[in-house]
């Protein structure tokens, strides 16, 4: 974890447990690329006051977008995680690459802003993080598509791919109500249903990068209302009764007895979901985000009725707009540290005469990310 306080070469070495000529050599490193700077000296009882040396989260920046809304989200991120800039850009919709690559390039040129190091994206889809390709993203109509390939030539970035769920669960683990917590189920609902699954504080895949894929779920019976059949996927079904209770603007209105008789039916098959997930996996924390839903009532009527074998805390989402960018920053944050480190930490074993010139994009398109380690 990278600290924003300033610290003296004694301090971090007792940090660290190396010694203090190691971190000075270090620092000469991280200053040298520019990533540290002196932030005067510590205030001291005798002797001369020690120097005291800071990170400069303004070196790089990295991009967070979000590609699960009405439109693309860009968010710049710096060293230290924080949100710098926000941008909301084209309208999402199947053939939009070459409007979301000149879009995303627009970003990256303004000459006002640090180097960005990554980008990293969140799709409402079945992402394969390790080839890069997105398996299944009906909504922008990708099948098989290579999206790493495309957005790495067009934008000379390496490039972060994550399942938008998986993404949101991320950011509620580092940031929202899943903060601390080992085994989390979280649910999201929106234009479908997804989960992001932390097991033992790690993020689950599955054997085809599609673990949380719950929309897929069959239903024994059409919801009543549905335009649905028996053994149909449950989001379809989800769907067709939340248009009985979904106002035009997305908000609920249970004003009358069809739109909550809708609802319960809605909110009864969501806690059938979740029960059987509890049971498979064990969490102790099963969170519930749904932006349509700003009284929690689809949460109240999970918990009031639960019955799974063993207790689960069962809350509402914390994060809003921009979670899902949020959660995928988070895991890019991890890579761009880890980028720096091995960098310094190369250059520390080379001769000076014998390094080469660094670009702020080095490296090659990032590994798979099991969870946030940064």
């Amino acid at each position: 974890m990278i600290e924003a306080g300033p610290a003296s070469r004694a301090t971090l070495a007792h940090r660290t447990g190396l010694s203090v000529p190691t971190v000075a050599t270090i620092l000469q490193e991280f200053a040298d690329e520019g990533f540290v700077r002196t932030a005067g000296r510590e205030d001291g009882t005798g002797g001369r006051p020690a120097q005291r040396f800071v990170l400069d989260a303004d070196a790089r920046h990295l991009l967070a977008v979000d590609l699960s809304g009405h439109r693309a989200l860009a968010l710049r991120v710096d060293l230290l995680g924080r949100v710098v800039d926000r941008q909301v850009g084209i309208l999402l919709r199947p053939g939009l690459e070459a409007d979301l690559v000149g879009w995303l390039a627009e970003v990256l040129s303004d000459p006002r802003a640090p180097t960005v190091a990554r980008v990293a994206v969140a799709v409402p889809g079945i992402v394969d993080p390790d080839d890069g390709h997105i398996d299944l993203a009906p909504a922008l109509g990708w099948h098989g598509f290579a999206l790493t390939e495309l957005l790495e030539g067009a934008l000379g970035r390496p490039i972060l791919l994550e399942n938008d769920v998986n993404a949101l669960a991320l950011a509620e683990l580092g940031y929202g109500v899943g903060a601390g917590a080992e085994h989390v189920v979280y649910v999201a609902i929106g234009s479908g249903i997804g989960a992001g699954l932390i097991v033992q504080g790690r993020l689950l895949r599955g054997a085809h990068a599609a673990a949380g894929e719950i929309g897929s779920s069959r239903t024994p019976e059409p919801a009543r209302g549905a335009a649905g059949v028996a053994d149909a996927p449950l989001e379809r079904d989800l769907m067709a009764l939340a248009g009985h209770f979904l106002t035009a603007e997305g908000h609920l209105d249970l004003a009358g007895p069809e739109e909550r008789a809708a609802f319960e039916r809605f909110a009864e098959s969501v806690r059938c979901v979740l029960h059987d997930l509890a049971c498979a996996l064990d969490p102790d924390l099963l969170v519930i985000a749904w932006p349509a839903d700003e009284a929690g009532l689809l949460v109240d009527h999970v918990a009031a009725r639960w019955t799974g074998p063993m207790p689960v805390r069962i809350v509402a989402g914390a994060l809003g707009p921009g979670a899902a960018a949020r959660g995928v920053a988070r895991s890019a944050l991890a890579l761009v540290h880890e980028d720096l480190c091995r960098s310094i930490g190369r250059d520390a074993a080379t001769p000076a005469a014998a390094r080469p010139e660094r670009t702020a994009a080095r490296g090659s398109r990032p590994p798979s990310q099991d969870g946030p380690h940064a």
